[in-house]
């Protein structure tokens, strides 16, 4: 297989046509090489992984049967969305949309699979680092005082570990 400076040089050597022609064919070639080349060269699209995280995430049908959260679908989203390099807010936003579809799993449905609550924990770690490294001191604080609410409101044997998380990355006291 050739590397990816045997891949330029061959690149370079083709005319402007034909390189054009190249790049159509590329852009042609999956939803995902659409997506990725959309969101590299137009900075557009990141709403395409908002609504894909909130799809992967919900956790009962239209007609309201329940419906298991699949992992690595949730994985793939995120890893599409890196590679694209969408911003630090919009990944925040999808760590958050992650993080509140296993709750909402494991609150409605009073438990689920053991990797669920290892999800919850990892994408809370997450956003909240995010929010760390995205909003002003205000943003943060009022963000912190939303999160905190929330957490305060979902009270069971699954959710200690992800109070002292919060604590311990925050410093704010649930």
């Amino acid at each position: 297989m050739a590397t990816l400076k045997d891949i330029k040089k061959e690149f370079f050597v083709l005319s402007q046509k034909e390189q054009e022609q190249l790049i159509k064919e590329i852009y042609g070639f999956s939803q995902d090489m659409k997506s990725f080349l959309d969101m590299r060269l137009t900075g557009s699209g990141e709403e395409k992984y908002i609504k894909e995280i909130t799809k992967a995430t919900e956790s009962c049908t239209p007609k309201g049967y329940p419906k298991d959260i699949k992992v690595r679908t949730v994985n793939s989203v995120f890893t599409k969305a890196k590679k694209s390099k969408v911003s630090d807010k919009t990944l925040c936003e999808m760590e958050w949309i992650a993080f509140d579809g296993y709750m909402t799993y494991l609150n409605d449905y009073g438990g689920g699979p053991e990797i669920y609550e290892d999800k919850i924990y990892d994408h809370l770690n997450n956003y909240l680092l995010l929010l760390d490294k995205t909003l002003t001191d205000k943003e943060y604080s009022d963000k912190l005082e939303f999160v905190s609410k929330y957490l305060r409101g979902h009270t069971n044997m699954y959710y200690d570990h992800i109070w002292e998380l919060f604590e311990d990355i925050t410093g704010v006291d649930l």
